[in-house]
């Protein structure tokens, strides 16, 4: 099976050096989705464990997860790798002053085991190109390869691809 993994542009404003020009980068393109009932039907063709198994399963490692993160634990799951709560805040001039007021909120980071990192180096690439008109409209490149001026509304921000 090929790992190859398209990608599309997208423009930025540059949020260190807003005097710089807006520039254009790589984005992920997905080439789809898969739920919990696909991911277990995959899992039940690659094991012994039936397809019911694995769906009580797969929730109940979640649970565990909030658990988890509720007591600020990382959850290493072997070869997969490891979840983790980082904050957001706003920073002080002085350690004291870094206070509960200035988290902003938590958000969960994954790494990834070594089997997964390894898998990522192999990736090969190639641009994204729509087959149709709707689509040509998302693509904030022309058909011509030419770069739109006004790649849609996104102020500049990437589109969250899970949306």
């Amino acid at each position: 099976m090929a790992k190859v993994f398209s990608f599309t542009s997208v423009l930025r404003k540059n949020m260190l050096d807003k005097e710089k020009p807006d520039m254009y980068y790589a984005l992920t393109k997905s080439s789809g989705e898969i739920d919990i009932d696909e991911m277990a039907e995959r899992i039940q063709r690659s094991s012994t464990v039936n397809w019911a198994d694995v769906l009580c399963v797969l929730p109940a490692l979640q649970t565990e997860m909030i658990e988890s993160f509720k007591k600020a634990e990382i959850i290493r799951l072997g070869g997969l790798g490891s979840f983790y709560v980082t904050l957001r805040s706003s920073g002080a001039l002085i350690p004291k002053d870094v206070k509960e007021g200035l988290i902003k909120g938590a958000r969960v980071r994954f790494r990834p085991g070594k089997e997964i990192k390894n898998v990522l180096k192999t990736l090969e690439y190639s641009k994204y190109k729509p087959e149709n008109s709707d689509e040509d409209k998302n693509d904030p490149e022309k058909p011509d390869g030419t770069p739109n001026p006004n790649p849609g509304d996104d102020d500049g921000e990437t589109p969250d691809p899970a949306a």
